[in-house]
């Protein structure tokens, strides 16, 4: 099975710097062909993208290999992701 020639756009989008948290990610790929492409219900993928604290390495490392991006790469996305979570939730609390 050939890989989804969006993984290519993606990966020059995040070495470009156009892509800075996880969830951008999704505006050019969709969560279902991520999904299924790391062996994992397309469930679990929506609650790891609504949490980005519960991914882990290896889940890191996988998606890091599919856009054929460094390890870092991916998780710094994701820190991101965190960070801005975190700064929304303070916004709607006060």
């Amino acid at each position: 099975m050939s890989k989804d020639k969006r993984y290519n756009t993606v990966k020059n989008l995040i070495q470009g710097g156009y892509i800075k948290t996880f969830r951008e990610i999704l505006d050019t790929l969709p969560k279902t062909v991520i999904a299924q492409d790391l062996k994992m219900h397309h469930n679990t993928f929506s609650k790891l993208i609504g949490d980005p604290e519960l991914f882990t390495y290896q889940d890191t490392f996988r998606i890091a290999s599919l856009i054929d991006v460094d390890e870092t790469a991916i998780m710094n996305l994701i820190y991101h992701q965190c960070v801005a979570d975190r700064k929304t939730k303070k916004r709607t609390k006060a």
